[in-house]
């Protein structure tokens, strides 16, 4: 901060100091806290500070509520390992993006890759986007079944909280009722998804990272309080898990932590002077600091319960621990400003699936060797991404209103049956760890290197080219494994209903919570 503000002050020295009659003439019709505005951008935007935190709230989120449970499962050796494997592997593929994108530009001259749609298109064609597309729209809205559910639950031991501290203690109370806690929490949110424009909600990231920095600080507190009590008996520590499901996951929990790589390109596209040095610091610092934010999470919870956790840590606290009230209060409302930016995402991922597939219809068999954009032949169907005024343009009132009640609606009723988030979180770890961590950078990384291989006239192999393809190959097969294992594990629980038990809410029935449980 010091340095930034010694640098702003010596540039509006400058700028008074230092000026030709046109620049006195400009100054004179622009007000004076716009040159400001001008000139405090010039120096935080594009920074790789500001990239850093960027791409650390996108990492950080509900995820860090499961993933003490994925350690008592793993065992804390083993789960120690996978995750720090994982964090290695999300590096790689962060910088692997980075190369992918060059490949793209390589093959392509004037093809800008601003995301995983483009380099789909690159890599395996419009029928590439597609599937993109819909493995977006299955996994985003698992997302939102999986923040609903999460809000559900602390908004239940809120409410528990001050019922109790009224003393008023309901044998059967309404509030245990699962659709009645989430249309208290969302029906009054509802206008926010509808908005066109996210810049009201940009306050969002930073309430996301606070809300969770808020929360590990609170679980430590609560550790050392407990490892520091008489009363305190130290319980036996797994080291390994005791099954082949605990394993996957740990495995599938882990992965979905450091998942935030479809925004690296987005954030390169903003950094100032995107060279590859700048972005590999970007992308390990951030997810460094997760990582770190992450361990504090982890082995504060499970000092605390030991290998009796659920999906989520804070309903093991009693619900009148006034400390970890505060908690549950901030995650509340971090998932609650978090849901309409995520319905956003998923709503234009809708939208440009149907525009690329009416494209794909629309274009006449005769016009699959005519290139879309100059130096593109063969990428039939190609158009980029849809700028978001231009989108949302297109998308008439109702049909928007339409998509956001469909939406909505659907993953109103999901997190109103689901009793738990187990269910939901399994299927986002098997499609968002494995398919968008894994399969899909690696394998566009193999097809483009193939493709600029062919096309160059004189092709080079050396080594560090082919350890890049044999780390890509490696990353590709570990995540075709864990798609296998970990869908399987996902339908296994949802056939022996694994999660039951730990469920705070029946379906749509009145019932006690699990607190007046005796």
């Amino acid at each position: 901060l010091a340095v930034a503000g010694v640098r702003i002050s010596t540039a509006i020295l400058n700028c008074g100091n230092k000026k030709t009659s046109m620049q006195a003439n400009r100054e004179q019709s622009t007000p004076r806290f716009m040159k400001l505005r001008q000139i405090f951008q010039i120096y935080t935007r594009g920074t790789i500070s500001s990239s850093v935190f960027n791409l650390l709230t996108t990492s950080v989120g509900a995820g860090t509520l499961s993933l003490p449970y994925a350690f008592s499962q793993g065992g804390l050796l083993f789960s120690g390992v996978v995750f720090f494997l994982v964090l290695l592997i999300s590096i790689i593929v962060g910088l692997m993006l980075y190369s992918t994108k060059s490949y793209c530009q390589e093959l392509y001259p004037g093809m800008d890759a601003a995301g995983y749609e483009d380099i789909a298109v690159a890599a395996f064609g419009t029928v590439g986007r597609i599937v993109v597309l819909v493995i977006l729209v299955v996994f985003l809205v698992l997302c939102l079944v999986a923040y609903m559910i999460y809000t559900r639950d602390q908004l239940d031991l809120v409410l528990q909280y001050v019922v109790v501290k009224t003393g008023n203690i309901p044998d059967c109370s309404v509030f245990t009722n699962c659709a009645v806690l989430v249309t208290l929490a969302f029906i009054p949110l509802f206008p926010f998804t509808l908005l066109r424009d996210l810049t009201p909600m940009q306050f969002t990231s930073a309430l996301s990272f606070l809300g969770v920095t808020f929360t590990a600080v609170a679980m430590t507190i609560r550790a050392v309080q407990l490892h520091g009590s008489p009363a305190f008996k130290p319980q036996p520590i797994q080291l390994y898990p005791t099954s082949v499901i605990g394993a996957i996951t740990c495995v599938s929990y882990s992965s979905l932590c450091f998942l935030c790589h479809f925004n690296i390109l987005p954030l390169q596209k903003e950094l100032y002077h995107p060279t590859r040095a700048r972005m590999t610091m970007v992308v390990v610092v951030s997810l460094v600091t997760a990582y770190l934010l992450y361990s504090t999470v982890v082995f504060s919870g499970y000092f605390t319960f030991y290998n009796n956790i659920n999906e989520d840590i804070l309903t093991n606290y009693d619900f009148d621990d006034l400390l970890i009230t505060a908690a549950r209060i901030a995650i509340f409302f971090t998932l609650l400003f978090c849901y309409p930016v995520l319905l956003h995402p998923t709503r234009s991922s809708i939208n440009r699936l149907v525009m690329t597939i009416k494209d794909l219809l629309d274009t006449p068999p005769s016009s699959e060797d005519t290139p879309l954009l100059p130096g593109m032949p063969g990428i039939q169907g190609y158009h980029g991404y849809p700028h978001q005024a231009s989108l949302h343009q297109k998308v008439p009132p109702f049909v928007w209103v339409c998509e956001t009640w469909m939406i909505f609606g659907s993953t109103f009723l999901a997190a109103s049956y689901v009793p738990n988030v187990g269910y939901v979180w399994n299927f986002v770890g098997s499609i968002g760890g494995t398919v968008l961590l894994y399969i899909f950078p690696s394998a566009a990384f193999l097809c483009l290197r193939y493709k600029l291989h062919v096309a160059r006239s004189k092709p080079q192999r050396k080594c560090s080219s082919i350890c890049k393809d044999l780390v890509a190959m490696a990353i590709l097969i570990v995540g075709l494994c864990l798609l296998v294992v970990e869908n399987y594990s996902a339908v296994n629980d949802i056939i022996n209903t694994a999660h039951d038990p730990l469920s705070l809410c029946s379906q749509l029935a009145c019932v006690k919570s699990s607190i007046f449980i005796a």
